[in-house]
């Protein structure tokens, strides 16, 4: 009998051979291959990974948060876990340009998207906060991929409704309760409140560069009340979530072009549209990384930003 067990454990295990994504001879790949990779990985196990304790929650402090901003690849540096965002689903998709905007690279259009739809903390069923947010990447010929992560608040919202708000790139202040994460964040950036968009603007999905760069301030991630859930606790989020099926457009993704208060405008510049069905996934939520782009890189490129552009603690550069 423990013969058979460690067979059939041996078995199990052979039949979870996930693809690295992460190395040089990974990213020479082409965007289509990378994607393929990623997603085949994530439908091995469509199980969702267990909510870390209170007790292990305590390693967040301890790690650095380096890794998340200089990591190449498509997945968990060794063995970091996921202590934000620990369980989501993941889907396939495109971002479907609409023209009429001045933004170059991946803003002009991309077919091989992979997103990542989660929550930041474990939801507690007896209460309507829920803390949603986004991983979004897109895949380029022969390179790295482009990322970023959006959310509605660090509060969260007062709904189960996944697609009650719009999400961005740029967030508001932490609150009181989300103070200990802010200062550890804030030891190794300044904008713990924004992630950058310029990696987007630098090359298409061929790996071609860009000869002048243009990318906006500030992203807007609208849903457009197609895909809507109950307010009210009826099942867990992943549930709702992987009833989204191909060809559903998540999202109408609005861009700001400079701060407000220097007169930015925003523009619909594109759609997030799913191709392929949305999935709950073991090694999306293990493993799948999604690299956080300091937000001065973007300043440093357009200076004039910075004094509207919040940051948490004091003056420093990039602690990495």
């Amino acid at each position: 009998m423990r013969l058979l067990a460690l067979v059939l454990a041996g078995l199990v295990q052979a039949s979870l051979a996930y693809d690295e994504v992460h190395s040089d001879e990974y990213l020479k790949l082409s965007a289509e291959e990378k994607s393929e990779k990623i997603f085949r990985n994530c439908l091995e196990n469509t199980s969702p990974a267990n909510w870390f304790s209170t007790f292990k929650m305590l390693g967040l402090f301890w790690e650095s948060m380096c890794p998340t901003l200089t990591t190449r690849g498509d997945e968990m540096p060794g063995s970091r876990n996921k202590y934000i965002h620990t369980v989501g689903a993941v889907a396939q998709v495109q971002w479907q340009d609409l023209g009429s905007h001045s933004y170059t690279g991946l803003f002009k259009g991309a077919g091989h998207g992979i997103v990542r739809l989660s929550l930041a903390k474990e939801p507690d069923t007896d209460y309507l906060t829920t803390v949603p947010g986004m991983g979004l990447k897109f895949l380029r010929d022969g390179m790295d991929s482009a990322n970023l992560v959006a959310m509605y608040s660090l509060a969260g919202q007062e709904s189960w409704n996944f697609f009650r708000n719009d999400f961005s790139n740029h967030i508001g202040s932490a609150s009181a309760s989300n103070l200990p994460i802010a200062i550890k964040f804030a030891r190794y950036v300044m904008h713990i409140q924004q992630v950058g968009l310029s990696d987007w603007s630098t090359h298409d999905q061929t790996g071609t560069p860009v000869v002048a760069p243009v990318f906006p301030y500030r992203l807007r991630f609208h849903p457009t009340g197609d895909i809507e859930f109950s307010d009210t606790y009826t099942r867990p989020h992943t549930e709702d979530l992987v009833t989204i099926q191909k060809g559903s457009t998540l999202y109408e993704i609005y861009a700001l072009d400079k701060p407000v208060e220097m007169g930015g405008k925003e523009n619909h510049i594109a759609n997030l549209v799913t191709v392929s069905k949305m999935v709950t996934s073991r090694w999306g939520d293990k493993h799948l990384f999604f690299r956080h782009q300091d937000m001065l890189e973007d300043l440093k490129i357009r200076p004039e930003w910075k004094e509207f552009t919040p940051k948490f603690g004091f003056n420093h550069e990039t602690n990495c």
